[in-house]
């Protein structure tokens, strides 16, 4: 979420290159005019106040997450959450410190490679610092995913810098975050949705902070409370052996980790309502075609109001649903969900994929509406039309059996069977429950907002921490 902010000029000094990196401002190039436009695009630039020959002796590069930049943007411009914490530190600090905001392309989707991008970035851009200059890094959200893990790589001897050259280390709504690691702020529980950076941060340890705000589930999910949807991040953010699909197969748009859950949401709702009526429904469908033939409209009209209140849901799904991508994402993450819960939950909707839930959707609202008029006539007593609009009922009652025998009972070769999935396994009813109550929480986390707006109070405090070590290490 772009946040407006108020940009502010401050004046830094600038370094020289610890290698020939491209153009640094010197007092010389910043009276040349026609050096100027050079000075905008280069790597690194920061704002064009430069002090001769002089290196600031703290360099921030702050990271903004996901929207909040691009990989063009201008990293002297303050963007996102993270320009109040610029902001605050060019006000304490004035021209001592070079304050950075990483250009990348902080992507949703592919996230992976985005996110890749950004760990490049700023390796880069620590690479070409000068030396002697204490560094400050800080991300949020996608950019604490950089910034964490470019950290532990410099904590454990394979960082672009050496851990002794870091002065500080932030990571607001580190998607990875590590419950073991010393936080400033809520005393959150869970982890990243993506799970902890194994190797840790090694020698800078210490000097690692974390922010997450409560009901924040990008940094805040427990994999036991949550097994399906800490799957579901750690595929989409590439942590596990695949990578969540980036694009939708009907839209053929970009969908980033939320519109997937939202998505996974309605479906796994959708389930938990279908399954709990599946034998009324099994039963209805079996019966109908009985009821037609006898001449029954009366039965005929009540089995299709039921048939068409068990289908519901599903046809409910299929409207608001990729069903394709959601059973993609659920295949992808189901490895990594030991509770088994996505296994289950993907294979029904890989089956729901291959079904044509609006033909079943128009099936049953004609069926509805013959069977109406039937008992209309037949209220009326004109036997003979009541009858005639009863046989026009028959070629849509065996169109429907046909795409429930398909779906239902796997009778046309088409593999596992939605009935044989929902009712073989006997954890099935109670892994879809779990399911939608992973959904439940996941949505109200999405209309929370707290991902967004639940950390500008927390960032005096980040400010203040920041500070006592930009002090410590001077």
């Amino acid at each position: 979420m772009n946040r407006s902010r108020r940009p502010s000029h401050f004046p830094v000094t600038r370094c020289p290159s610890r290698a020939a990196t491209p153009a640094r401002l010197t007092a010389g190039v910043a009276a040349t005019a026609v050096l100027s436009a050079v000075i905008t695009t280069a790597i690194g630039a920061g704002t064009a106040d430069a002090t001769p020959g002089g290196c600031a002796p703290v360099t921030a590069i702050l990271v903004p997450g996901t929207g909040e930049t691009s990989a063009t943007a201008n990293p002297a411009q303050p963007v996102g959450l993270l320009a109040t914490l610029g902001n605050g530190l060019a006000g304490r600090y004035g021209g001592d410190v070079d304050v950075r905001y990483l250009p990348y392309p902080a992507a949703a989707a592919p996230y992976a490679s985005s996110e890749s991008a950004g760990v490049q970035a700023l390796s880069s851009m620590l690479g070409g610092l000068c030396t002697g200059t204490r560094v400050v890094l800080a991300g949020y959200s996608q950019g604490a995913d950089v910034v964490g893990d470019v950290a532990s790589a410099i904590g454990t001897g394979s960082g672009a810098i050496s851990a002794s050259e870091v002065a500080a280390v932030v990571l607001i709504a580190d998607p990875r975050r590590d419950p073991a690691t010393a936080r400033l702020g809520d005393d959150t529980g869970g982890q990243g949705v993506a799970g902890p950076r194994s190797a840790g941060f090694g020698s800078l340890t210490e000097r690692v902070r974390t922010v997450c705000a409560n009901g924040d589930l990008y940094c805040a999910t427990s994999p036991q409370n949550s097994p399906a949807w800490t799957a579901l991040g750690k595929a989409f953010t590439g942590e596990g052996t695949n990578t969540l699909p980036a694009a939708s197969t009907t839209t053929g748009g970009d969908l980033d980790a939320s519109t997937i859950a939202r998505q996974v949401v309605v479906v796994a709702s959708g389930l938990a309502q279908f399954a709990s009526g599946l034998p009324t429904l099994l039963g209805d469908l079996a019966a109908l075609p009985g009821a037609i033939v006898a001449g029954n409209i009366p039965e005929a009209h009540r089995l299709a109001g039921e048939i068409n209140t068990s289908f519901s849901p599903l046809v409910g799904l299929a409207d608001q649903a990729d069903l394709d991508l959601v059973a993609r994402a659920l295949e992808l993450a189901a490895p990594m969900d030991t509770s088994g819960t996505t296994a289950i939950a993907a294979q029904i909707v890989r089956i729901l994929a291959r079904t044509d839930l609006h033909r079943v959707a128009a099936d049953i609202g004609t069926a509805q509406e013959i069977a109406w008029r039937a008992t209309e006539k037949l209220a009326a007593g004109d036997l003979l039309g009541a009858g005639i609009d009863l046989v026009g009922m028959v070629p849509v009652a065996a169109d429907l059996a046909a795409i429930a025998a398909q779906a239902l009972t796997g009778t046309s070769g088409s593999g596992s069977s939605l009935a044989s999935v929902l009712t073989d396994n006997p954890d099935t009813s109670s892994a879809l429950t779990d399911l939608a109550r992973q959904g439940n929480d996941a949505a109200a986390f999405y209309l929370s907002g707290v991902h967004q707006t639940g950390y500008d109070s927390t960032l005096p405090a980040v400010l203040d921490w920041i500070s006592t070590q930009i002090d410590h290490a001077k």
